[in-house]
């Protein structure tokens, strides 16, 4: 019967690889997150968006 260990040390790139994908995913979300308050130049400039006018950032 193989330890925990013995299969980590074996397979550490297998779980590596997954673990680091679903790290920098969770960071990205955060990230965009805080983007999320910069969304639009009314915002970002402290004024009111013109009728026609589009947000900058989507």
């Amino acid at each position: 019967m193989l330890s925990l260990l013995q299969v980590v040390h074996d397979h550490w790139v297998c779980i590596l690889v997954p673990v680091g994908f679903v790290f920098g995913w969770y960071l990205d979300r955060k990230n965009e997150e805080k983007l999320t308050a910069f969304q639009n130049k009314s915002l970002l400039f402290k004024r009111e968006l013109m009728t026609n006018e589009e947000v900058t950032w989507k």
